[in-house]
C-alpha cells in the first residue's frame, strides 16, 4: 500500500513539474513560412511571442508547421477541398481574393465584434470583402527606393526623386562592377518583384491595370509610361543590365547587400535584413520616385495576414491567438525584429523614438499619407506571367512600350475568356 501511495504522490509531483502547456486541451495549428526559433529575427521572435500566448493561455497549444511561402496558399485551396485546415495560417494580401472565392478562408466579423476598428494604420475595410472581414494585417510593408550611399557619394551624386533622375543618375553609376538601377523581371516566384514595382508605378503614372471588370486596359497612357521607364533605364540611359530578367527579390536584395546594385526597388521589409547582412550604415532608404518633381509617389501596402481556414476545428482559439499575434504589445516585438506594425498604438512604445527605429517611424508616416490598399483580381499571378514576359521583351528585344504592353493587356484578357 505504501509503494502505491508514493507512486501516486510522484505522479502528482511530475504532472506539477511539467510544463503547463503540455497539458492544455486544445491543440491548433498554425501555417506559417517563418520557423519559430531558427535564429533568424523574424524567427526568434514568432518563437517569443507563440511562447507568450501559451502563457497567458495555458489551455491552448500552438503546433507551429513551416511551410515554404509559394506552398501555403495551393495546401490551403487543397486543404478547404478536403474539408481539412489549418485553424490559423498566414496569408498574402494577393491572395486574399483567390481565398474569399474559393472558400478556404472563413469571415472572423462575429469574433471581432469588441475589436478596436480605429487602431490600425489603414482602414479595417483593407481585408474586407463584400462588407465581409476576413484577415488580420500582421505586418505591413511598401515599395521603396533602397540604395548605396557609398557607392552615391563616391560618384558625387545626389539621391534621385524622379524617375528621369534615377534614369540618368543610374547610368552614371552603372560599370561591369556595379549596377546603377536594379530591378527584377523574372516569372519566378510570382514575379513578386516585377509585380510590386509595376502597381505602384502605374499609379505613380496616375492610371491602373483593370477596368471595373476586372480586364486589363489596352489603351493604357499609364502602363506604357512604365514600359517605357523599362525601355529607358535598359537601353537609353544604359543604367541597367539585361541580367534583371532573371532577377528576383532575393537577386535584388544580393546585389544591395554586397554593393553590386547602387540602387533598387524593393519592400522596406528587407531593409533591417540587407543592413544586417553587410550593407549596415552604406545602405540607405528613400521615397519611391515620382514621375513628377516635388509630388509624392502613391505606394500600395503590401504584406502578410493572418487568416481563420474554413475548416478550423477549434475557431475560438483560433481568434485569440489571431488577436494575440496582432495585439500592440506583440506587435512591437514584430517591429523589433525588422518587420513595420499595423497598429497606430504601437507606434505610441518609447522604442520609436530609438535610432533604431527611425526608419520604421518614416515608414508609418509616409504610409499615412500616401498608402493605399490594393484590390487584386483572382488572374493576378495569371497577370504577372504575362506581364513579366512583355517586360523582358523590352529588354531582351527592344520592343517597344506601347506593343509591349498592348500584347501584355491583349493575352491576359484571353485568359479570362
Amino acid at each position: 500500500m505504501g509503494s502505491i501511495r508514493e507512486l501516486m504522490c510522484a505522479l502528482v509531483i511530475l504532472a506539477l513539474a511539467l510544463p503547463t502547456f503540455l497539458w492544455a486541451e486544445t491543440e491548433i495549428v498554425y501555417w506559417d513560412l517563418i520557423k519559430p526559433a531558427d535564429g533568424t529575427p523574424r524567427g526568434d521572435a514568432l518563437a517569443q511571442n507563440i511562447q507568450r500566448f501559451q502563457s497567458k493561455y495555458p489551455d491552448i497549444r500552438v503546433r507551429a508547421e513551416t511551410l515554404p511561402g509559394p506552398d501555403i496558399d495551393p495546401r490551403l485551396v487543397q486543404g478547404a477541398a478536403a474539408q481539412n485546415t489549418p485553424d490559423v495560417a498566414r496569408v498574402y494580401n494577393y491572395f486574399l481574393p483567390v481565398h474569399v472565392g474559393a472558400g478556404s478562408i472563413q469571415p472572423v466579423d462575429s469574433f471581432a465584434e469588441k475589436m478596436d476598428k480605429t487602431d490600425w494604420l489603414l482602414p479595417w475595410g483593407s481585408t474586407a470583402f463584400d462588407g465581409k472581414k476576413y484577415a488580420l494585417p500582421y505586418e505591413y510593408r511598401f515599395f521603396t527606393l533602397l540604395y548605396r550611399k557609398d557607392i552615391l557619394d563616391k560618384a558625387g551624386v545626389q539621391v534621385p526623386t524622379t524617375w528621369d533622375e534615377v534614369c540618368r543618375v543610374a547610368g552614371k553609376l552603372n560599370s561591369p562592377q556595379v549596377m546603377g538601377y536594379g530591378f527584377g523581371l523574372s516569372k519566378a516566384s510570382f514575379a513578386s518583384a516585377l509585380l510590386e514595382w509595376s502597381e505602384n508605378m502605374v499609379a505613380t503614372a496616375g492610371g491602373q491595370f483593370f477596368d471595373e471588370r476586372g480586364r486589363a486596359i489596352v489603351n493604357n497612357p499609364a502602363a506604357r509610361k512604365f514600359f517605357q521607364t523599362i525601355g529607358d533605364l535598359a537601353d537609353k540611359c544604359k543604367a541597367s543590365g539585361k541580367a534583371v530578367v532573371e532577377f528576383t527579390y532575393n537577386e535584388i536584395h544580393e546585389g544591395l547587400r554586397a554593393g553590386t546594385i547602387a540602387m533598387a526597388g524593393l519592400g522596406t521589409h528587407r531593409y533591417d535584413a540587407i543592413r544586417a547582412g553587410g550593407a549596415a550604415d552604406n545602405l540607405g532608404w528613400a521615397p519611391p520616385p515620382s514621375y513628377e518633381k516635388g509630388k509624392p509617389a502613391p505606394v500600395f501596402v503590401l504584406g502578410w495576414t493572418l487568416v481563420m481556414g474554413k475548416y478550423a476545428k477549434h475557431p475560438d482559439a483560433a481568434w485569440k491567438l489571431m488577436e494575440f499575434m496582432t495585439s500592440p504589445d506583440t506587435q512591437l516585438i514584430v517591429a523589433k525584429a525588422g518587420e513595420l506594425p499595423t497598429r497606430k498604438s504601437t507606434y505610441k512604445d518609447a522604442w520609436f523614438k530609438t535610432p533604431g527605429a527611425k526608419a520604421k517611424v518614416e515608414w508609418s508616416e509616409y504610409l499615412a499619407k500616401n498608402g493605399r490598399a490594393g484590390r487584386y483580381p483572382t488572374g493576378w499571378f495569371d497577370f504577372s506571367q504575362i506581364l513579366a514576359e512583355g517586360a523582358q521583351s523590352i529588354v531582351l528585344k527592344g520592343v517597344g512600350a506601347e506593343q509591349a504592353w498592348r500584347e501584355v493587356a491583349d493575352r491576359y484578357n484571353r485568359t479570362l475568356k
